[in-house]
């Protein structure tokens, strides 16, 4: 029997066809179909279902948008053998973190994957179908990520490197290499072969928890920088933020009165949790004074979370708090 693979289409650059107002997402399963015809060699192996779930640029993702996503994944999880979900790369991991957040352990691979306009661009400069077939041929390679079975967890495969959604970062605009995994890669996808590198693969019950939509527009991310206000904390909390993540210096620098506004916001019930502004390394606010202090200040320690992931965290905690 062949594998069922559901596909999900959202939107993005992987979609985009030329408008009068330049590349735009055209997601439908018309277009679905004609680039399904374009892949016989996979069709013959895999029965592949698409649906156009929203047609949208990544940049306009919202929690909504990925709760639909993530309900999708739950009302289809038991009928398929795996599930891909074609993504713009923009909002990609913000997605990928949200859907480990809110399917844990799914018990098939859920994979998001997509395009770069610059490659779009590149291959349109010369011909349509040269590019069509370079990127389905990826598509291809990412398909058969879904049928190991020592392997499932919602995953972002791109530029050659499966990435784990709870640790991927987007680092370039323009390159293939355009996501990388602070705590390194799940494994490989080169020359039609994949090969796991991880020595801790997902693993436990499968959950579904939406909880964290409930805090949608009461987590703020902010950046420390030498002229940043702390008057900015109260002014957030009393507009209805109640999660705070801190993007601090190094692995753990807060300033002195920023931890002092942050302090009396978690004490009027807010959280906050400090991730790093450095791309590897991780924070541990054990390290410094100024790190101990903001422990003492109420602030939760990201260790080696990304952004992205600990504004899902961030906002699962809240979702989960007593109004």
């Amino acid at each position: 029997m062949r594998k069922r693979i559901l596909w999900i289409q959202t939107g993005g650059t992987f979609s985009c066809e030329g408008t009068i107002r330049g590349l735009a997402p055209q997601s439908s399963e018309e277009q679905a179909g004609k680039i399904l015809a374009l892949m016989p060699q996979v069709c013959e192996k895999y029965d592949i279902v698409p649906m156009t779930l929203m047609n949208i640029d990544s940049s306009d993702m919202t929690i909504s948008d990925q709760k639909r996503i993530a309900d999708t994944i739950g009302d289809n999880i038991g009928k398929y053998d795996g599930i891909v979900i074609t993504h713009g790369t923009d909002t990609m991991a913000y997605t990928a973190a949200a859907l480990s957040v809110m399917t844990e352990n799914p018990p098939v691979p859920v994979v998001l994957t997509g395009s770069l306009e610059f490659v779009k661009h590149f291959f349109q400069l010369f011909q349509f179908i040269v590019f069509n077939n370079f990127e389905l041929f990826l598509l291809l390679l990412q398909f058969s990520l879904l049928f190991l079975n020592c392997f499932c967890c919602v995953c972002v495969v791109f530029g050659g490197k499966i990435m784990d959604g709870r640790d991927c970062t987007k680092i370039d605009t323009v390159s293939d290499n355009a996501f990388t995994c602070v705590k390194g890669d799940i494994g490989t996808v080169k020359s039609g072969r994949v090969k796991i590198t991880c020595k801790e693969p997902c693993g436990g019950k499968y959950r579904y928890d939406c909880s964290l939509c409930k805090a949608d527009g009461k987590v703020a991310v902010l950046d420390m920088h030498p002229s940043f206000n702390p008057d900015m904390i109260k002014m957030l909390y009393e507009g209805g933020i109640r999660g705070f993540v801190i993007r601090c210096y190094g692995a753990g620098g807060i300033p002195e009165k920023v931890r002092a506004a942050l302090g009396r916001a978690i004490a009027g019930g807010a959280k906050a949790i400090a991730v790093t502004q450095c791309l590897y390394g991780g924070v541990d606010l054990g390290i410094y004074a100024v790190g101990t202090d903001a422990r003492k200040a109420g602030i939760s320690d990201g260790g080696y979370m990304t952004t992205e992931y600990a504004v899902a965290w961030m906002m699962r905690e809240v979702g989960r708090s007593p109004d």
